[in-house]
């Protein structure tokens, strides 16, 4: 029996084997729906059974190490970049400095102007894996060698990550529920679980859970796509992540013909000041739960909160297109703007409101390049923002309830008040874009109101100009 006969077998009590629907995983989405289709009629008119219990969260285990002093901190990073020095890392006009609570952060030495180059690693000095599971075993088996190449760099990473919320208890994660940061540190968590029980049983043997999610946090909050690489390769860049994060100080540019990673000033910067760098155009709740901080310029991200579906070919559709859980309510990430995550939770809402027979012409004639649901016509697409006000008001309704009515001044509850608050505005814009859309499509003039709302009306726009 596969996974998802089991999916099948416990919400709708039904006996399937569906691999005679199932195309191979490379297969273009709308072989999906087309499957997703005839799973559903096999199914019938069954009832799903309501979902089980969600379980409880179960914090992931922690090193059993100590923080390292300041004092020691500062050994260490020196030791790292005289490791990094010495393996042909160049830096002109930075310097790395420790503050009292051990945590490092790059200052200007002089002025810098605009387009200075104060960075350069070169390749040799990078530590490059397959994935992202591979580095972390690395990690974890590495760090405990003396003699390790690279024990300085090792040495000067973090050796805990307090701050993280899948190292949180029950009782820490309370003030986030609700959000879409708690639907991203519990699927982050359950990853890291899993990842590490398909290991194989002798390197398990070898590497406890503690180290694995230990790896796998340096990887997430130090991880890039391996530069000069075309294939999907992980490097941590040494030097690189004594950086800060900021948008607009730096940028970054792999000059293939010496193999280097160049880091260039966007402004200029006076004698002392801090220089960050971008670790990208992320969310605060994406922030938190990756990085352990947020930053007043960041947008927001929430996770709107659609009912289960009661016909099974949409439960299966958005299971086997979208891995959305079979039988349960679905949670959407979505942010302020019309990117990729608003693109799907619109394509799950016109799924939602699609007759059978709609979908079977979807299958048909295809989904998006982004393997989405496409525009299918005026009052469809107003069903569609009804399903998708419903999802954000219920969203709403979910943190509003679970805000936590006293919150205590530690750093972790001023961090989770920031990404409630910058969640709530994200779903109060939705709302805002689910009562507007519907008055531009059924002949009234283009919005005037957000952004949002007017990045739609250009995006339908162009849709309506295309079908003519």
């Amino acid at each position: 029996m596969t996974q998802l006969d089991a999916e099948i077998a416990r919400a709708y009590g039904v006996e399937l084997d569906t691999e005679r629907w199932l195309p191979p995983a490379d297969a273009e989405a709308e072989a999906f729906l087309r499957a997703a289709i005839e799973i559903g009629r096999a199914i019938g008119d069954r009832r799903s059974a309501p979902p089980p219990p969600a379980p409880p969260w179960e914090p992931l285990p922690q090193r059993l190490v100590a923080p390292a002093t300041a004092a020691e901190r500062s050994r260490a990073v020196a030791r790292a970049l005289a490791w990094a020095g010495s393996s042909g890392a160049r830096w002109d006009g930075i310097e790395v400095r420790v503050d009292e609570n051990g945590a490092a952060e790059i200052r200007a030495m002089r002025a810098l102007a605009p387009g200075e180059t104060i960075l350069a690693v070169p390749g040799r000095v990078m530590i490059v894996e397959p994935d992202r599971n591979d580095l972390a075993v690395w990690l974890a088996l590495e760090v405990r060698d003396p003699t390790s190449p690279a024990r300085a760099y090792l040495d000067a990473v973090p050796a805990r990550f307090d701050e993280l919320p899948v190292f949180h208890d029950a009782a820490d994660l309370r003030a986030l529920a609700g959000t879409g940061a708690h639907v991203l540190a519990t699927a982050e968590a359950a990853d890291i679980r899993a990842s590490h029980a398909r290991l194989p049983s002798e390197i398990r043997a070898r590497v406890s859970l503690a180290d694995f999610a230990w790896g796998r946090a340096i990887v997430k909050s130090r991880g890039f796509h391996a530069p000069g690489s075309i294939e999907p390769r992980i490097a941590l860049v040494p030097v690189v992540d004594f950086f800060n994060h900021r948008l607009g100080d730096t940028t970054w540019e792999f000059d293939p013909a010496i193999g280097d990673l160049e880091i260039r000033t966007e402004r200029a910067f006076a004698a002392g000041e801090e220089v960050g760098f971008p670790y990208g155009e992320r969310s605060n709740t994406r922030l938190f739960v990756h990085y352990g901080f947020t930053a007043q310029e960041a947008g927001g991200e929430a996770a709107l909160v659609f009912e289960r579906a009661e016909d099974p070919v949409v439960d299966l559709a958005s299971h086997l297109l979208w891995n959305l859980p079979v039988a349960a309510p679905a949670r959407v990430l979505v942010g302020g703007s019309l990117d990729d995550r608003l693109f799907r939770a619109l394509a799950l809402a016109r799924l939602r409101a699609a007759s059978r027979a709609e979908l079977e012409r979807v299958a048909e004639r295809g989904l998006t390049s982004r393997g989405d649901v496409p525009w299918l016509g005026t009052a469809l697409e107003v069903a569609s923002f009804v399903l998708l006000g419903d999802a954000a008001r219920r969203a709403l309704a979910e943190l509003d309830a679970s805000a936590p009515r006293v919150l205590e001044d530690r750093a972790w509850d001023r961090s989770c008040a920031i990404v409630r608050a910058t969640e709530r505005a994200v779903l109060v814009e939705i709302l805002e874009l689910a009562a507007a859309a519907p008055r531009f499509l059924e002949g009234a003039s283009a919005p005037a109101g957000s952004a949002l709302q007017q990045q739609y009306a250009g995006a339908i726009a162009d849709v309506l100009r295309r079908q003519r």
